[in-house]
Formats: structure tokens, sequence, C-alpha cells
């Protein structure tokens, strides 16, 4: 493919939409040939479709969700509990973000978020606070979980004595993960130039047609219906993290979709809305491992440091646990937008 798209004589674009991960898919990708370009996209709905058919919670075949069974009835045997290697590389990807977040972002809150039923977004739906005896046993349940997965001939382990009681759920990881699968195939086709979005995790490479980088909108936090800005973006993940995307109503308070693992209750601190950026592939093959889980990294950061607020989420930042760039939004009664932005080595225009 030529260098500068805009000049290519012969150039197609092929956009699909899809439902995947409770959510719409939008897949594009630049090719020299229509046929390849729709090929391309049936298979990033196949790949993003089996990504989810591993991760679901709620998917009875899934793997986690057979785990989750697992867990609940306290039947991991002493042996460990036998993992894909596609879910093994998930949940030691979550196990770093864990650890290094002191628990920000936490994959053992399944519990938690079953019993606000922030997924319930049923318009008829009524909304309660939950059972405050099993609230506190499910919180206490979640928390400080330890886990190792071993490998032996080949085959991936799971281990943990505080499973028990706990269900894991990675919806702050999945969408991330299932964009690392499609980045590493498009690698492997040589294919340049596409972007997929889940809408809130993005995977842009290359360039769009004009030969530009891609641009991403980030919406007003207090006005959601306005953009506050556009993200430019060449190889690389987003991850956007925001009470606006999704809540619940109870007795007329909104409450956000995203859990604190501390408390257990919808966050509610001085952040709006956190931006994540990863790198999405390397200049060398030798180093594509640096990157290989950066989709699902950015994916569970984004959710971390919203949940931390701040002055912590400036802190992670600083002490270089990973190697990230981020936008936040913070609430602010000085600024007539009610928010100002801190932003760090990130292509974004204010609007």
């Amino acid at each position: 493919m030529c260098a500068v798209l805009s000049s290519c004589s012969r150039i197609s674009v092929q956009t699909e939409t899809f439902f995947a991960m409770d959510t719409f898919v939008n897949s594009t990708v630049i090719t020299m040939s229509d046929d390849l370009g729709r090929e391309l996209n049936q298979k990033i709905e196949e790949i993003i479709a089996e990504a989810e058919a591993r991760t679901s919670k709620t998917l009875e075949t899934s793997e986690i969700y057979k785990l989750n069974e697992h867990i609940w009835s306290r039947a991991i045997p002493n042996d460990g509990y036998e993992l894909s290697n596609e879910t093994a590389e998930l949940l030691i990807a979550a196990k770093s973000v864990m650890k290094a977040t002191n628990e920000a972002f936490n994959p053992f809150i399944g519990g938690i978020i079953d019993m606000w039923d922030i997924n319930n977004q049923d318009e008829n739906a009524v909304h309660k606070l939950p059972n405050k005896d099993d609230f506190y046993y499910n919180l206490e349940k979640s928390q400080g979980i330890e886990y190792e997965i071993t490998q032996d001939g080949g085959k991936y382990y799971v281990f943990s004595s505080r499973f028990a009681g706990t269900k894991i759920d990675l919806g702050a990881i999945a969408k991330g993960y299932a964009l690392d699968k499609v980045n590493e195939y498009l690698e492997s086709e040589n294919i340049q130039n596409a972007l997929v979005s889940f809408r809130s995790s993005i995977l842009a490479l290359g360039r769009n047609r004009a030969g530009e980088l891609w641009s991403f909108g980030l919406k007003d936090p207090v006005n959601p219906e306005n953009l506050a800005g556009v993200i430019h973006a060449g190889d690389k993940f987003i991850s956007v993290s925001a009470g606006y995307e999704r809540y619940i109503d109870i007795n007329g308070i909104n409450y956000a979709h995203i859990i604190d693992p501390e408390t257990g209750y919808p966050v509610n601190n001085d952040l709006l809305c956190v931006a994540v950026v990863m790198d999405a592939k390397s200049g060398t093959r030798d180093k594509r491992a640096q990157f290989e889980n950066n989709g699902a990294l950015s994916d569970a950061l984004s959710t971390a440091l919203y949940v931390m607020g701040k002055q912590k989420a400036v802190d992670f930042y600083a002490s270089g646990a990973f190697d990230f760039e981020m936008i936040l939004f913070y609430r602010s009664e000085s600024d007539p937008r009610g928010y100002e932005i801190l932003q760090t080595n990130v292509s974004f225009n204010e609007r």
C-alpha cells in the first residue's frame, strides 16, 4: 500500500457495524480491494465474538461463566482449574493491573455489580439499593483476592484459596482484550490502516483515507450531547471511562455504572471522565511482546484511574507502573464548564 493514502489510485474503505459485548462495534479497514476489506471485517467480527464467548459472565457456554460456577460451588480442584491459553493470558493481565492499582481495578466484583443490577438497561426496570447484609458479604468476599496461574505441560491452571464466594466480571477489560486479538490478526495480514471501535474502547491503526491520523471525539462530561474535544491517534489503543456513558436511577439519583471496589458503591469523586492511550503496535516484530496486552491494559487502566480520583490518578501516572498517556476531566467550580482538563502526551484538541 502506498505511503500517502490520499495519493493512491485505488483505495477501498470497507466499514461494517455489528453488535457484540453489549454494544455496537464499528470496524473500518483500508485496503486495495473491496473483497479483501469485507473479508477482514468478517474475520474481525468473528474474533470479537470468540473473545466474548470466552469472557462473558452471562453466556452459559463461556469459560468465565463456567469458572464462576466452580467458584460459587467451591469446586476448584486442589491441583487447579484448567484454563485456555487465551483466558489465562487475560487473567494474568488483570492480576498485574489489580496489584499495581491496589485493587482500584478488581475483576472479582461481579457479585456487587449484579446486586446493583448495573447492566439492566430496561427503561421500565425499577432499580433498588442492594440488600445491606448480602451487600457487605459480597464486598468482603471480593477484596484481597490472591490467585496464581501456572503452566504445566503446555496447559494453564488457576489456583486460589480465596475464590470461594466471589464472581469474576471482566467487563472492564474484555473489550480491550478483544481489540488485542484484532490487532494481532491485522498485523498478521499486514493491514496498516484500520479503526475498530466499541465507542469507549478503540483500536486506531495507521491513518484514515485522507492520510491523516484517525479522529475520535470525547463528549463533554457535563453536557454529553456536545463534544469536549477530539483525540488524534494512529497505532494506538484508546479507552474511555465516564459516568455519563451508562447509569441507573434509584429514587431520582443517578448512579454510574463503574463500581468502586473498596466501597462497593458506584464511583462518585472529582473525576468525570478518563481517557487512556497506549501503543498498539511496534515498528519491529522483535518488540511485538511489549504491546500484545496493551488493549486489555488500557481498558482496565481507564477504569482504575476513574476509581482513584484525580490526585491518585496523577500520582499513578507519575509512578511509571505502566507506559501510557491520559486525559482527565475533573470537576471545577472555577471553570464555567464545570470541569477542567489535565492531559499528558496526547494529541487532543479542545472544542
